[in-house]
């Protein structure tokens, strides 16, 4: 589990980031301790990989682990703005969750191991 830390941190760098840049976006102000929350989602998505799938071997990457669910995430965030019963409040943190799984991914592609295309 080495990179889990990592996975954290760059996922709640992710969701402060997502929450701070759509605010600003919507011409309104960060709340401090909207940002924070947006953090820990971020850090919480970007370790949901390796909770789903824990590193207790080399080869643990499987479906939570793949291009497949990359792409799937990065669909999903495309379609949030399109769902008619969320608040934007819960759109905005449901697109900055998403954006940090996707970190987890994407830095887990870099490595030797790389990821699978489905399995």
């Amino acid at each position: 589990m080495p990179l889990t830390n990592l996975h954290a941190v760059v996922g709640g760098i992710a969701g402060a980031s997502f929450y701070a840049v759509e605010r600003t976006l919507a011409d309104k102000e960060i709340d401090r301790d909207d940002a924070i929350a947006h953090f820990l989602f971020g850090a919480l998505a970007g370790s949901l990989p390796d909770i789903l799938e824990p590193p207790l071997h080399r080869r643990h990457r499987r479906f939570f682990h793949s291009y497949f669910t990359l792409g799937a995430a990065a669909l999903a965030l495309a379609a949030v703005d399109n769902l008619k019963d969320a608040s934007n409040d819960n759109k905005l943190a449901l697109k900055a969750m998403l954006s940090a799984y996707m970190t987890h991914l994407l830095l887990d592609s870099t490595t030797p191991m790389g990821l699978p295309t489905i399995i």
